[in-house]
């Protein structure tokens, strides 16, 4: 018989003061999930978030390219830039932006494609 094994979780503690805990109750008691898999849940979000803004932060200060700012925030660079809309962050407007993606485009299709507009 094949079983599938699900990851192995490690607990993780965090301590609310009472009046956190309290609001963290109420929250809870309004769902249908368990405070476990809510704070879970929460977690993984607020890890992804921080994930992006990192990797916008670093893109913003000029450190990494775009291309290299998706794979730090684990996501496609369209889905990056999607974000990067949602929050008004504007493109970097330098040559290497796009990393070595944008060379390939401008071979592809020329150099002069904005002339031609």
């Amino acid at each position: 018989m094949n079983t599938i094994s699900s990851p192995k979780r490690i607990t993780k503690s965090v301590r609310l003061t009472s009046e956190e805990a309290e609001q963290l109750s109420e929250l809870v008691g309004e769902t249908a999930y368990s405070e476990a898999a809510l704070m879970r849940e929460w977690v993984l979000d607020g890890m992804k978030q921080f994930r992006i803004s990192e990797a916008i932060r670093a893109y913003q200060e000029d450190h990494i390219d775009l291309r290299t700012a998706a794979k730090l925030a684990h996501l496609p660079v369209a889905i990056l830039l999607e974000e990067m809309a949602s929050r008004k962050v504007a493109v970097l407007d330098h040559e290497n932006a796009f990393g070595p993606g944008l060379n390939a485009l401008r071979n592809a299709f020329g150099t002069d494609v904005v002339d031609r507009e």
